[in-house]
C-alpha cells in the first residue's frame, strides 16, 4: 500500500503501529520516521490516534512512514 502512496503525487502520512491494545492514552509512545521501532511490540489505539493527529502538524513527516510503539 506504502507504493501505491508513493506513486500518488500527494502528500500523505502513513503511520505503521503493531499490535494494538485497548489500554488508555499514555502519550508517551515512541516514534521513528522512515523505520518500525524496534522492540515496540504493542500500542493502545489512543495513542495511535493521538500520532495521528499530531503528525498532521509535522511536515518532516509529509511522503513519510512513521513507525510507532510503546
Amino acid at each position: 500500500m506504502e507504493d501505491v502512496l508513493r506513486d500518488s503525487g500527494l502528500d500523505w502520512t502513513a503511520v505503521r503501529p503493531p499490535k494494538l491494545t485497548d489500554k488508555p492514552l499514555t502519550a508517551t509512545y515512541r516514534t521513528a520516521i522512515g523505520r518500525n521501532i524496534p522492540g515496540g511490540w504493542s500500542i493502545s489505539r489512543a495513542d495511535v490516534a493521538q500520532c495521528m493527529l499530531r503528525v498532521l502538524e509535522q511536515p518532516e513527516t509529509f511522503r513519510q512512514a512513521v513507525g510507532l510503539a510503546d
